[in-house]
């Protein structure tokens, strides 16, 4: 799948690069807008589809306009046309995983903002055996718009994916719709429910006296001795409290032994009311003045 612009030979580049590599492709999808306003990028791509037609196996292209009924923008200039964008590159990476296809994402293509959404639906939908690809190329390749070029010419770069789902599952879920905005909703939903079994896992954990010295540093925040004098401690007590804490919580989050936690455990309990069982502290979500 690729977006098109004013330079139709990136699909082409992209594809040989592709093939001679040994991927399988059976198919190129070219998401485009209006077509007088691409100049001959569709002709010329068109005109390259029989000498991917000879090839065995064949290769076939289909063209997705990025189109809602009359709405055929000439650019993605506005947010109505970049929510356009969207749910065309959505519903057609999702119709593509349903049919259990491997994906290759051409973001080269087209305005900046057709790559960052495209990058959208690769961390949505994209699962492990896809790739996402940016081609680079010299210059005077790009201005002499050769359609296919020594492949030494050209550098097909993998872009990394931080892919929302971790399980196979979620993605299923989210391969029932074809809104990318109910599929962003029901992951933010996800994570945030994940977040919070983490959360009371590692609250679970705490012993009473632990949780009471979690409380007042998420509350009123202070230093050791502050805290040590406000639940009527020893400092040493309320270190070794901290450091127990402390220590609990990197192994629930996976953190690594020895990261500093101390603010980044309190803005995760304020904003968790319901974690602790209380209601939300004072001065929710700001940062404990003591140091660890």
């Amino acid at each position: 799948m690729a977006t098109l612009g004013s330079e139709p030979q990136v699909v082409t580049l992209t594809l040989d690069v592709l093939l001679a590599r040994g991927f399988a492709i059976g198919q190129v999808v070219v998401v485009h807008t209006e077509p007088s306003a691409l100049g001959d990028s569709l002709p010329r791509l068109k005109a390259e589809e029989e000498h991917y037609a000879r090839r065995d196996p064949p290769v076939v292209f289909r063209y997705v306009p990025i189109k809602d009924g009359r709405f055929f923008p000439r650019d993605i200039t506005s947010e109505e046309e970049a929510a356009l964008l969207l749910r065309v590159l959505y519903r057609e990476v999702a119709a593509l995983k349903r049919e259990r296809r491997r994906v290759h994402l051409c973001i080269a293509g087209g305005r900046k903002v057709m790559a960052a959404y495209g990058m959208v639906v690769a961390q949505l939908l994209l699962g492990e055996g896809d790739h996402v690809w940016h081609l680079l190329s010299p210059p005077e390749l790009l201005r002499s718009r050769e359609m296919h070029a020594a492949l030494s010419r050209v550098v097909l770069v993998p872009v990394p994916v931080l892919r929302w789902s971790l399980l196979p599952s979620t993605i299923s879920e989210l391969l029932l719709w074809d809104d990318p905005y109910r599929a962003i909703q029901r992951q933010r939903e996800m994570q945030d429910q994940t977040r919070r079994q983490i959360l009371r896992g590692f609250w679970s954990q705490l012993t009473a006296a632990e949780r009471r010295v979690a409380l007042a540093l998420t509350r009123h925040g202070g230093s050791n001795q502050e805290l040590a004098r406000r639940l009527r401690r020893s400092p040493k007590t309320i270190a070794n409290q901290l450091q127990s804490i402390y220590e609990k919580y990197r192994s629930s989050l996976g953190l690594p032994e020895g990261a500093r936690v101390r603010e980044r455990l309190v803005s995760d309990l304020a904003s968790s009311p319901d974690v602790t069982g209380e209601d939300a502290p004072t001065g929710a979500g700001s940062p404990a003045r003591a140091r660890q």
